[in-house]
């Protein structure tokens, strides 16, 4: 089953992993007046099972289930780094401080003693709720480069070990493009930083413009930016990284007055066009791209096995050269 495409204005999802038919639509009826979308299960296995391929924001789960009760549930989900962040509140009959520490060790964000009070459990859903939004914000954050609004290094590097797990369990071309400003540095000296930053966020711009949106194109830091792109072949990736370098090269920034005329340089590469064994070395190969648009007047894009024309249909292929370390060379900026 394939995780649903949810949207910040939707409802959240709870689900209620509960044996009982009686439980469950009693649960149900009471908190239909509130603003969510209610998921049920039967057992711990059908509860997990949703929570991997479509993750709810909140779970009720009863400890009484049959086959694996709900401690042994709360534990699987909170090991599993596909669940582990989802809140769950614990639903118990049982009133004892060891039930309720135990649950609360193993990672269940309250517990609560049926029977409990409607009003109370709807409290403490919104509470959850709330802290959930605010865990959300924080992990979207660490994962936003600030100036551009861009994915930053650590949301890239995640998504491409995720890519590639995918695409070398189930195939499919995977591709990568590194770019670089030319002469950002000269920017910065003749206009000032707070240019070379504005420069910096309409770069950003341009690039996610460019991209599809099942690409992810993100900022490595300073002026140099990246792109993965999932099911993406060496022509297509090299046309991604082509219109790319056209748009920001035909758009000159605007900026207190001043027209700034602005190039990049970019490498790309693909797997398993190119024989990378690892996401690093996949990165490494576009980045000898990128070294060899430099080396050759910038404002290029080329890819490692060789140089591609300006804008040809299908990049020419070429006999591979030996793989280096590329980001240890100090390319031309």
């Amino acid at each position: 089953m394939s995780q649903s495409k949810r949207t910040g204005g939707d409802p959240p999802r709870v689900l209620m992993i509960d044996d009982s038919d009686l439980e469950r639509q009693w649960l149900r009826a009471r908190l239909a007046e509130d603003a969510m979308e209610l998921v049920e299960a039967q057992d711990g296995m059908a509860g997990m099972d949703i929570c991997r391929s479509d993750p709810p924001d909140l779970i009720l789960l009863d400890l009484g289930l049959p086959g694996h009760d709900g401690f042994e549930v709360l534990r699987r989900l909170k090991n599993d780094r596909r669940t582990g962040m989802i809140p769950v509140i614990v639903l118990s009959g049982a009133s004892d401080t060891h039930h309720k520490v135990r649950g609360l060790d193993l990672g269940a964000v309250d517990y609560v003693t049926k029977p409990f009070d409607i009003i109370e459990l709807r409290a403490r859903i919104r509470v959850a709720m709330r802290t959930k939004r605010l865990q959300d914000l924080l992990e979207q954050r660490a994962h936003v480069d600030s100036l551009t609004g861009l994915a930053n290094r650590r949301a890239f590097e995640k998504r491409l070990n995720t890519e590639w797990g995918i695409h070398h369990r189930h195939g499919g071309a995977l591709a990568v493009f590194v770019a670089d400003l030319d002469h950002f540095k000269a920017v910065n000296d003749t206009y000032g930083h707070p240019t070379g930053d504005e420069v910096l966020r309409r770069t950003g711009e341009v690039l996610q413009s460019s991209v599809r949106t099942t690409d992810l194109a993100a900022r490595l830091g300073g002026e140099e930016f990246v792109v993965v792109a999932p099911h993406c072949e060496r022509a297509g990736i090299f046309k991604t990284a082509e219109r790319f370098r056209d748009r920001l090269a035909a758009s000159p920034i605007v900026f207190n007055g001043g027209r700034i005329h602005v190039t990049i340089s970019i490498g790309v590469a693909s797997w398993p066009d190119d024989a990378a064994n690892s996401p690093s070395e996949l990165l490494a190969i576009a980045d000898r791209g990128l070294y060899q648009a430099k080396a050759e007047g910038r404002n290029l894009v080329r890819y490692a096995r060789g140089a591609i024309a300006p804008s040809p249909e299908l990049p020419p292929e070429s006999t591979p050269t030996e793989r280096t370390a590329p980001r240890a060379v100090s390319r031309p900026r």
